[in-house]
């Protein structure tokens, strides 16, 4: 098969073809990898367009004081988590916020907490969830 170059991408003459399915087939995978579920039962908790920046970085690691540490993501909602006991800003990781715990609606697998004060934000940690169903 014939390869062409066009700038610094290499594809096939084919790829300059289009397929309805094909296309339909990466409309939908393209709009799967956009949700994030929890890597345990695979539940959809979020999705990546509820990504934001806190303290200027969507990302963050912290270490709790029981010595665990954790690289969490920042979203503006995450209607697959339940939230469980009473706000807190004991140890917060965020000046200002309190937080609760946040579990999987399904299987109640902790998956990171839910910062509140005049806003809230989910920190989810970041090896908890997957782009799978």
């Amino acid at each position: 098969m014939t390869s062409l170059v066009w700038g610094h991408y290499w594809f096939k003459k084919t790829d300059l073809l289009t397929d309805p399915q094909a296309e339909q087939e990466n409309s939908v995978e393209s709009e799967q990898t956009k949700k994030l579920f929890c890597h345990v039962c695979k539940h959809h908790i979020t999705d990546l367009d509820q990504a934001i920046s806190i303290n200027n970085s969507h990302t963050h690691t912290f270490t709790n004081p029981a010595g665990y540490t954790y690289t969490i993501n920042c979203f503006r909602s995450a209607t697959g988590c339940l939230t469980v006991g009473d706000p807190t800003n004991e140890f917060t990781w965020f000046g200002g916020y309190e937080w609760q715990i946040a579990l999987c609606q399904s299987c109640k697998e902790q998956l990171g907490w839910l910062f509140t004060n005049d806003n809230e934000f989910y920190a989810l940690i970041n090896d908890r969830l997957t782009h799978v169903p």
